[in-house]
């Protein structure tokens, strides 16, 4: 026979690692706060790439065409006081290296947003005036916000009146035609109802059965009873169970289950649906291991080792 390990060894405690278990807690405090901010800047970063940016480059486009004083040749030039600078019937124009002339107003005024390159034609002068001086960030994200706040308004109201719902009924079913795109919509749009869906859970309660085969459980979520046709068929009640695909829980697929091989689990919906967006880290608190008191662990141990023989 083996030798038994000295006694020593079998009665040393596990060690408590003080600085671990504050890291551990310390992450736990901090990450849910720091996961919500970088999801917001993410979506906002998202916002002003595909929509802030564009409608300004547009509105600066716009404003630059309707403002433009651009000229080539300037009638009965005379010089000004500064080089490059000439007078035109009482106005001032700055003479570009391109041979171009703009007013020296909009020149200065460009030169608000930083020093102008070399090749700088008499339009781009005109998109940095514009830039400069009508849609600096602090006024164009303010206006911005309150716009893009009361399109959704609007939207949100004329699609719950019915008003466009046929339209757009009719766009999404063109969308599901694209091979590649409907997948990427169709989990998107589960995922964006589920975030902002001001709708309870419609499930009644939460149940395990074997899925996809013998000794595999699989946790679904009881929506109601299934086909008459079923239940005769079977010969017992059947279930209609939402068979979840991670990490949405409503989205997924539905099984007809016999009601004697589902068993009942304590666990409301909303802790079901953490247990699933978390994938299988949050268990509720009626779900955990029962931990054994220290004391009783360490009699045993201390039994264990007294009555193992020696060789």
């Amino acid at each position: 026979m083996l030798p038994a390990p000295p006694q020593s060894t079998l009665l040393t405690p596990r060690r408590h690692r003080p600085f671990r278990s504050a890291m551990v807690r310390g992450l736990g405090v901090l990450l849910p706060p720091l996961l919500t901010i970088v999801i917001l800047v993410w979506i906002w970063q998202t916002v002003k790439s595909y929509v802030l940016q564009p409608v300004t480059v547009g509105t600066r486009d716009v404003l630059a065409w309707r403002l433009a004083d651009v000229r080539d040749e300037l009638p009965d030039p005379q010089p000004g006081n500064q080089s490059n600078v000439f007078l035109s019937h009482g106005t001032a124009y700055r003479q570009l290296d391109n041979g171009q002339y703009v007013p020296l107003a909009v020149y200065e005024g460009a030169l608000r947003g930083g020093q102008l390159p070399p090749e700088t034609t008499g339009m781009g002068v005109y998109q940095r005036y514009v830039e400069a001086v009508y849609l600096r960030p602090v006024v164009v994200v303010p206006v911005f916000i309150v716009l893009f706040v009361a399109v959704m308004y609007v939207l949100g109201s004329l699609f719950a009146a019915g008003v466009g719902l046929v339209f757009w009924e009719n766009v999404e079913q063109l969308i599901t035609q694209l091979p590649v795109v409907r997948g990427v919509y169709g989990a998107a749009k589960q995922l964006t109802e589920y975030m902002i869906s001001e709708k309870p859970l419609q499930f009644k309660r939460v149940v395990a059965f074997e899925h996809p085969a013998l000794g595999m459980w699989q946790i679904g979520f009881v929506a109601s009873e299934g086909f008459r046709e079923v239940r005769e068929l079977a010969g017992e009640p059947v279930l209609a169970v939402l068979v979840h695909v991670n990490p949405v829980p409503v989205s997924g697929y539905i099984r007809l289950v016999p009601k004697s091989q589902v068993i009942d689990l304590d666990m409301t919906v909303d802790q079901a649906v953490h247990y699933i967006v978390s994938f299988g880290v949050v268990l509720p608190p009626q779900q955990l291991p029962a931990k054994r008191p220290a004391a009783i662990s360490e009699g045993a141990t201390k039994s264990s080792t007294i009555n193992s023989p020696s060789s």
